[in-house]
């Protein structure tokens, strides 16, 4: 059962949420497998691109077993198929004081629509492909809006993607256009599932798998803006900054697998802590994750940031790490993790030197909650994560985080690196502890509901700038077909 150590999944891939193995695996997404090797498990559950999904095993019409599966599969000819599908997700969230009450409102509650639809056509026996797919987000009855709750009608993907020759039995793919990607964690790129308006990026990416479990990818991106108003006007250009990154995996057994990644990210202009100017911000990192025989897995992400932002020199460095362990062989296979993450902060703003981490496109809420109060930024987060499933059906996960500032001279931050107001100048470390319940019920196929509630209450640094308790309730169900 991967808990939040690293994966939370879909039956079918690897997870956005959690390290343990079973039924976490159930709830969340992360990282981009194939799905074809598990003809049973279709669709996926909400979280994960929906270009992972490949059905060439639906041309056999004795397989073809489910209401859907004829648009799953619609052939073209000898060597050539068309797959169609979509969702609907309704999301109803609630909170008492919106940003600890800071913004002026005591309470916001709002219903969000996402609806999508996309055509994969897979073409000389896969060779070449296109997938396209088209979003609607709608809002209704936010006080406090953000960039991601609502972007109209939209194309939020459309690439095409080519195999290109390789030596040995590996395989190489290259995807030129608009899409999702996700890696490893998701501690630094994400499809940012949660929020009404998922992420996608414009460029061009290869990716590389030389199977058994050892993969590369490599790509040129740069992040695609949400704009509230307006359909089909979401672009990127130069304000969105320039995105490259490598992200290898290395398998040495099933107690070590490794990961190295390397990113850069510049832009022309960015703001951080009223401050102004140009960055080139790259990330080096290593991730270190497995499994034993006797149910204890960990994963752990290790950073290091460098670079130039407004003239000052950019040192800042970052951990995410979770060790766990589930009792596959008990009644509701129960599982705890205890996680450990810290992220630098600026200990002095007048010293030439810029040492904010910042997580880039992180999945704040897989880790910290969907109530968007707290970031990998200037952090350091201790607690026991659990997980059990009562029913085949049900997964409940709560989790308990106790938060501080790594830095008492810089600013408590929110994501997107929102500063919260005023906290850079109060002294003091603790921030506050976040209670979380996660329970997701997936009572059909394409059903799935998930409800969260969190408890975020504050501590000495936010109530010093008269920050109060804040509560978050959702309410989630998507319909995938």
């Amino acid at each position: 059962m991967i808990l939040r150590t690293g994966m939370h999944a879909t039956a079918c891939l690897l997870a956005v949420a959690a390290p343990f193995n079973t039924a976490l695996a159930q709830a969340l997404p992360q990282g981009e497998p194939g799905l074809d090797q598990v003809p049973q498990a279709r669709p996926i559950r909400p979280g994960p691109p929906r270009y992972l999904e490949n059905y060439p095993f639906l041309a056999d019409s004795d397989k073809q077993t489910d209401f859907f599966d004829p648009i799953r599969h619609i052939k073209l000819g000898e060597s050539s198929w068309l797959q169609l599908g979509g969702g609907v997700r309704y999301k109803y969230e609630h909170l008492d004081n919106p940003g600890f009450g800071l913004s002026g409102e005591s309470n916001d509650h709002y219903l969000q629509q996402r609806l999508q639809a996309h055509a994969d056509f897979h073409l000389f026996d896969d060779a070449l492909r296109a997938f396209i797919q088209l979003e609607d987000t709608e809002s209704w009855g936010k006080d406090i809006y953000s960039p991601t709750d609502q972007s109209d009608a939209e194309i939020h993907q459309a690439f095409v993607g080519v195999r290109l020759p390789t030596f040995g039995h590996g395989s190489l793919v290259a995807r030129l256009g608009r899409q999702e990607m996700a890696f490893g964690e998701e501690v630094l790129v994400t499809v940012r599932e949660v929020p009404n308006v998922r992420q996608t990026f414009d460029g061009v990416r290869l990716s590389y798998n030389a199977g058994n479990g050892y993969k590369l990818d490599a790509w040129a991106m740069r992040p695609v803006t949400n704009l509230r108003t307006g359909s089909f006007n979401d672009s990127s250009d130069d304000d969105s900054g320039d995105f490259y990154g490598l992200y290898g995996t290395l398998p040495v057994n099933k107690m070590l697998n490794v990961d190295l990644y390397g990113m850069s990210y510049l832009r022309d202009e960015r703001i951080l802590n009223g401050v102004s100017g140009k960055e080139d911000r790259y990330t080096l990192g290593t991730r270190l994750h497995g499994q034993n025989k006797q149910g204890v897995d960990y994963s752990a992400n290790l950073i290091y940031q460098f670079g130039k932002f407004a003239g000052d020199d950019i040192r800042a460095w970052g951990l995410w790490s979770a060790v766990g362990y589930t009792l596959e062989s008990a009644q509701w296979k129960p599982g705890m993790a205890l996680r450990f993450d810290v992220a630098s902060g600026d200990d002095n703003p007048n010293d030439n030197e810029s040492n904010t981490f910042d997580p880039l496109f992180p999945a704040n809420g897989k880790f910290y909650g969907n109530a968007s109060l707290t970031t990998m930024a200037n952090l350091i987060a201790i607690g026991p994560q659990f997980a059990f499933s009562p029913h085949p059906d049900v997964t409940i996960s709560p989790t308990i985080l106790a938060l501080w500032r790594e830095s008492s001279d810089d600013a408590a931050y929110m994501p997107n690196m929102r500063p919260i107001a005023g906290t850079a100048d109060v002294s003091g470390r603790r921030l506050g502890t976040s209670y979380d319940l996660f329970t997701r019920w997936t009572p059909t196929a394409n059903l799935t509901v998930d409800l969260e509630y969190q408890y975020y209450d504050v501590s000495d640094v936010i109530r010093d700038v008269g920050g109060k308790d804040t509560q978050y309730l959702s309410l989630r169900t998507s319909f995938l077909f």
